[in-house]
């Protein structure tokens, strides 16, 4: 069996938690409105987690054998496709729990169908993930879920997710290192950092001179930076003397990433760095 990678499956429970807007759902039938209310309470359900921890409250309301298909389409056009079980859903629940950012989510609900003992609820979802006051993503799906009545209860047994990244603000970020023959070491980096509707790129040049008794003098593109005894990173002054600490870093490759990570902070959650 394919083994999913947790990340996804996390972005996934994200963006299965919203603030239900049911206020046009007018169901007169009482199964479609039971329907839309096995949505509304699993969603609720599903955002209390982060403080109840109650596993057993959430997975009420989904069948044993449910099965999710995640389609996810990122703002750079890149698609990926998951198959989720019950089992991987619950696992990956205290993930979730442990999640730091926060969501806020318009949902239009276009059509309740029920038939004997099938029900089917289609909507829309216009979402925003942020990070305290920091809005990282946007993005809108088209969901589908099909529940199924066993006795007088419905359960969900399988959601269908296209989620569609419209524009990202901040990410995991990529900087590619180019390093050169100069004796006075050169480098120079090609970092990729969500721009909102798309990615750019951006290069930036390091000269590394080594000064006496431990010292290196960092050069960024014009912007002086003080490596000291192969440890710590500090801007420098006009006068060359220390100022502000910006990090550590063991060597070369390591400094440069602390650098590019401190140029990049509004745009970067994370920088892999590849030489």
């Amino acid at each position: 069996m394919k083994k999913i990678k947790p990340g996804i499956i996390t972005l996934l429970i994200i963006l299965l938690v919203p603030t239900l807007n049911f206020g046009k759902l007018m169901a007169a039938d009482p199964e479609e409105e039971a329907l839309a209310n096995l949505v509304k309470e699993s969603s609720k359900a599903l955002a209390n987690y982060h403080a109840s921890k109650d596993k057993g409250a959430v997975l009420k309301y989904f069948h044993e054998k449910m099965v999710i298909d995640f389609t996810f389409i990122s703002v750079s056009g890149k698609v990926r496709n998951e198959r989720i079980s019950y089992e991987e859903f619950a696992t990956h629940l205290d993930a979730f729990s442990h999640e730091r950012m926060g969501r806020t989510h318009d949902i239009d609900v276009l059509k309740t169908i029920v038939h004997q003992d099938i029900g089917v609820v289609n909507y829309t979802e216009d979402y925003e993930v942020t990070f305290g006051e920091e809005v990282l993503t946007k993005g809108s799906q088209v969901i589908t879920a099909t529940a199924k009545k066993f006795g007088k209860t419905w359960k969900i047994i399988r959601i269908t997710v296209v989620e569609m990244e419209s524009e990202k603000f901040k990410g995991s970020c990529l900087c590619e290192l180019y390093e050169g023959t100069s004796a006075t070491g050169n480098f120079i980096t090609k970092t990729t950092v969500p721009g909102g509707k798309n990615y750019t790129s951006n290069m930036n040049h390091f000269t590394v001179t080594k000064k006496d008794r431990g010292t290196v003098l960092i050069n960024m593109d014009g912007e002086n930076f003080i490596w000291e005894n192969n440890l710590n990173i500090f801007e420098a002054k006009e006068d060359g003397s220390k100022g502000t600490k910006i990090g550590i870093g063991t060597n070369s490759y390591e400094v440069i990433q602390t650098l590019i990570k401190a140029e990049f902070s509004e745009h970067c959650t994370d920088l892999v760095l590849r030489k």
